[in-house]
This record gives C-alpha cells, structure tokens and sequence, in this order.
C-alpha cells in the first residue's frame, strides 16, 4: 500500500497533467484559505487515489465528470473540467458532443449554460469550432421513431418495460417522443463511442440517485453494449467525490446485482 506522500505526490503529478502549465488548477479557492487539511485530503483520496486508478483512462474519467458537474449544475468546477478534458485530450467535439448526450437526463438549462461556458473557453483557447450538423430532418416522425427503437433496442434489449396497454396514453406519447429525440436523434451521433454514451447516463443517474429498475436496466445495458464490468464499477468510484458516497455505494451494489445475475464478474 502506497504512503500517504506517495499519494500526495501522485495527486500533484495529475493536477499538473490536466492543468497544462496553468497554475489557477492548483487552487481550490477558499479551501486554500480556510481548510488547508481538506486540501490535502482532496490531492490525495480524489487526485491522487482516484483519477489515478486503473479501468477508465484519463479521457473516460473526463467524461464521466464533465457529466456530473453538468448534472449537479456546479458550473464553476465544470469549467475547470471543461478545460482539463481539453487538456489531456478530449476533443472540442467531444465536449459539447457530453453536454448534448445529457439534455433527455439533465434537461436543456443545464446543457444551456453547459455549452455557454464551453463557448467562451473556446473562444479564450481560439478554437475554431465548427458544429457537427447530422440531424437528417428530411425524415419524417416515423422514420424517427424507428430509428430511435432499434438503437433502444441495441443499447438496452427489451425495451417494453415502461409500456403501457393503452398505447395513446400520455405514458406512451412520452415514451414515443423519447424514442424518437434521445434514442434516434441523440444516441447515433458522431464523437462519443457506444460505450460513453452508456457511461453519461450511467453517472446522470447516479448522481441524481435514481435506484433500482432503472439503474440496474442502465447497468444491463452497458454491458450490451460493451463495457466490461470493471469499467461500469470504475464509473461509480469516480463520482464518489463528486456526488457523494451514498450514491456510490448504492449503485456498486446495484452493479454487483447485475452482474452477478447476468454471470460476469469484476
């Protein structure tokens, strides 16, 4: 087991990594000042304990962060956030690609300020950004909607559970609405992989604690579609100092569950 020092150490050498030069990501602003302990705490159990595990790399952990700040709305970490995934190598694209991914699990003023905030880091940074415009709106709702269920059905199975035997109830014209915009217009774009897609709804709800059919129906999924165990319980130990270890805990055992029940292990 490594030395409280080592892990100090380990948290400042990822804090240099993902600050590139710029000292104001050494600061934590009031906690410098007023608990020099908890500064402390912070290099060493989330830098240097946490971001520096195995099973998500840099860029996943990124991810799965920018995700939770969006989602809990702390927006002054989220532009730190923003500009360490641009760091150690998130793609512009990719960024705003997370804050469109959340907009059926957050909702649209989250995502709003999310993207209000990436803009100006853009434009400090003179990024050239060019929008990615792939929403066919040649197809009609139809169409929509079909695409929409084969993706559902690809990324979750059996897709039924939330049905309704009336199917013009307003249970199911949210269902139908929810087919056609998160799961076909959302889910198939370009910049974000299957697998990360999975990971920002895994730490939406999460973070937003939500328990026990839907999560554990998100969990299923991810490893549907690809996401080893390890990588899902990953997820979880990375929002434990952002949302909290209540939630944490609940949704490993939840995972474990799953996995148990589905025979994989990590």
């Amino acid at each position: 087991m490594s030395s409280l020092d080592e892990r100090f150490n380990r948290g400042l050498e990822m804090r240099d990594r993902m600050a590139a030069g710029d000292f104001r990501h050494f600061t934590l602003p009031g906690i410098d000042q007023l608990a020099p302990d908890l500064k402390r705490i912070v290099d060493e159990a989330l830098f240097g304990s946490i971001w520096t595990r195995g099973g998500l790399d840099i860029k996943q952990r990124c991810i799965c962060t920018l995700s939770a700040l969006l989602t809990l709305g702390h927006l002054q970490l989220l532009r730190r956030h923003i500009e360490r995934g641009l760091n150690v190598g998130l793609a512009p694209e990719q960024v705003v690609e997370v804050f469109i991914q959340m907009t059926f699990y957050a909702g649209v003023p989250a995502v709003e300020s999310a993207m209000g905030i990436a803009k100006e880091i853009f434009e400090e940074r003179g990024i050239q950004f060019t929008p990615t415009s792939v929403y066919d709106t040649s197809m009609d709702p139809d169409e929509l909607h079909r695409q929409g269920i084969q993706v559902h059905e690809e990324h979750m199975g059996d897709i039924t559970v939330y049905f309704t035997e009336d199917p013009e109830s307003q249970e199911m014209q949210l269902e139908r609405l929810i087919n056609e915009y998160n799961w076909g217009a959302i889910f198939p774009r370009p910049h974000l992989n299957a697998k990360d897609r999975s990971m920002c709804a895994l730490v939406a709800m999460t973070v937003m604690g939500h328990y026990d059919r839907q999560l554990r129906r998100r969990v299923s999924g991810a490893l549907r579609v690809g996401m080893t165990p390890t990588e899902i319980m990953e997820v979880f130990i990375q929002l434990t100092l952002y949302g909290g270890y209540f939630n944490t805990r609940t949704a490993m055992r939840i995972a474990r569950s799953v996995f148990n029940e589905e025979g994989v292990t990590a």
